[in-house]
């Protein structure tokens, strides 16, 4: 019966072993991708930047109002087919941002539904003027940890093609 113990309790332990479930593998992008942004399905060339902490959006005409909930922007986006949609958010915080210049800026942040190789996910945008970028959306570490692994030598690897399901339908962005 001793004998039966050690070996009753390696089996115990390698099938409790064989069913945890390993963590999904990030999906490997390009520095470089299209990604579509939110409901109204505007596709925009963006960079990925895992040194950058947040997303940061073009944004043109950023019109701030006040409502019983809160301060909402609109706000104009230009699509890679020059298509321009109007969007409204609501602001969920305004972020102080250092310029390279020298000076503090300060921009509203909005959830926005992001679209990136397949995978949706709501994330934090602050809305800017990037005329002097070369592109109109950086997408940064809160939206890609986790979910993207970002190689540097490849560029437009992916479609942004994702499924809505209903609660991302339902959800603001």
């Amino acid at each position: 019966m001793r004998s039966f113990r050690p070996l009753f309790c390696t089996v115990v332990a390698v099938i409790g072993w064989s069913s945890v479930t390993a963590p999904a593998q990030p999906t490997v992008v390009g520095w470089l991708e299209s990604v579509k942004l939110g409901g109204e399905g505007l596709v925009v060339p963006a960079k990925l930047d895992t040194g950058a902490d947040t997303s940061s959006l073009h944004a043109s005409n950023i019109t701030w109002s006040r409502r019983h909930d809160g301060d909402w922007v609109t706000f104009d986006v230009v699509g890679k087919d020059d298509r321009t949609v109007r969007l409204e958010r609501k602001v969920e915080r305004v972020t102080r941002v250092k310029k390279a210049a020298g000076g503090v800026q300060e921009r509203p942040v909005v959830l926005l539904g992001v679209c990136l190789a397949g995978t949706y996910h709501l994330t934090e945008v602050n809305l800017t003027d990037r005329t002097g970028f070369n592109l109109p959306f950086l997408v940064g570490r809160s939206f890609l940890a986790g979910r993207f692994a970002v190689d540097p030598s490849r560029t437009g690897t992916t479609e942004p093609a994702c499924a809505m399901t209903v609660a991302s339908a339902s959800a603001p962005g």
